[in-house]
């Protein structure tokens, strides 16, 4: 026995060296090869637009364009956090950075549109870039929805987005601007489960505009990609606690949310690979080799392996995700039955 066991580790030693030789010949020949295609991507100089940028996502973008050198405009609803970002972004501006800032409701379309050409208007010259971070989740039963929440949660998840993408798109294309557009999507996006029916509707219709614009803008000389990130450290994340049902936050308590900075890394090394869909977690990677569709991919080696652990790893998953909220079928039901919820009596199982 003791002679196996010697045997069998050093077996498992010898398919763990090989491993890791495999894994780091594939790192650098996924490396090279995209290093062949890679797009540069430049900020420096630019003249970027970031909705959203008063604060978590946005504002990360936003310091991050600084820093490298770009003229920022930054674009949030709320004036008190517009005035406080615009002040410590404008302590970070070298000599000649612009930062402006603009005040707009951006769930709707003439907003979105003032909005834009104010912010050409203040800079005096066209956007090259455009980041839309602005938007927000309200984690909830899908049956304690109203009609005017849904119609809502897809204008703070999608329109708001959407109206100014379509904006942009107008601007850049009439005056022959090759630029860059990035819409920031979700996690929830490639997948979702109980408490973000709403949020998660808005982020696979972004998608879907982000995939059909991709190919349609090549005409024009304007690159879109669409990002998808995990959990962000946020105040909007922590406000959406007091909402979650339960069983979302049982589905998400081994989460590990990543800082709006460190999020936004990820975002500025997938545009700096090329890539159309960067992601910030390994599972979103997964989730996004699952439902790709018809869009380019990342890296075209480390997608296949991807891919082939998804196929093992996504039943899985499902499978558990669906045991876990079955778990609270009694207690929501027995919490519906409390508020009158049921108009019939629950059927005999005799």
């Amino acid at each position: 026995m003791v002679s196996t066991s010697r045997t069998m580790i050093k077996s498992v030693s010898s398919l763990s060296y090989t491993s890791i030789a495999i894994s780091l010949i594939i790192v650098i020949l996924s490396t090279t090869v995209m290093g062949l295609f890679r797009k540069k991507f430049d900020p420096k100089g630019k003249y970027c637009y970031v909705t959203g940028g008063s604060t978590g996502l946005g504002y990360a973008t936003a310091k991050r364009l600084l820093l490298q050198g770009a003229d920022i405009a930054i674009v949030s609803q709320n004036p008190g956090r517009l005035a406080t970002a615009e002040k410590s972004l404008a302590e970070l501006a070298g000599p000649g950075q612009k930062v402006i800032a603009v005040a707009a409701d951006l769930t709707k379309a003439d907003e979105s549109e003032r909005a834009l050409a104010e912010v050409i208007q203040k800079g005096g010259r066209e956007v090259d870039m455009a980041f839309l971070c602005a938007g927000l989740s309200k984690p909830k039963w899908f049956l304690d929805t109203t009609t005017e929440e849904l119609k809502r949660e897809l204008d703070l998840s999608y329109w708001i987005q959407a109206w100014s993408v379509h904006a942009l798109c107008r601007r850049m294309a009439s005056h022959r601007v090759k630029g860059t557009i990035v819409m920031v999507g979700s996690f929830l996006g490639y997948t979702s489960f109980v408490g973000y029916s709403s949020y998660s509707s808005g982020k696979y219709a972004l998608r879907g505009l982000a995939d059909s614009l991709r190919n349609e803008m090549l005409l024009h000389d304007i690159s879109i990609h669409y990002f998808a990130p995990a959990g962000i450290d946020t105040p909007g994340n922590a406000a959406e606690q007091e909402f979650k049902p339960a069983p979302t936050k049982k589905l998400e308590e081994g989460d590990k949310l990543q800082s709006a900075d460190e999020c936004a890394g990820h975002l500025f090394r997938g545009l700096e690979r090329g890539y159309y869909q960067p992601t910030s977690y390994f599972i979103t990677e997964l989730m996004r080799l699952s439902s790709k569709g018809g869009v380019p991919g990342n890296n075209p080696i480390l997608d296949t392996l991807y891919w082939l652990g998804g196929g093992i790893g996504m039943p899985i998953w499902v499978f558990a995700m669906d045991k876990i909220v079955k778990g609270f079928r009694k207690e929501v039901q027995g919490e519906l039955e409390a508020k009158g919820f049921y108009k019939v009596p629950e059927p005999s199982r005799g």
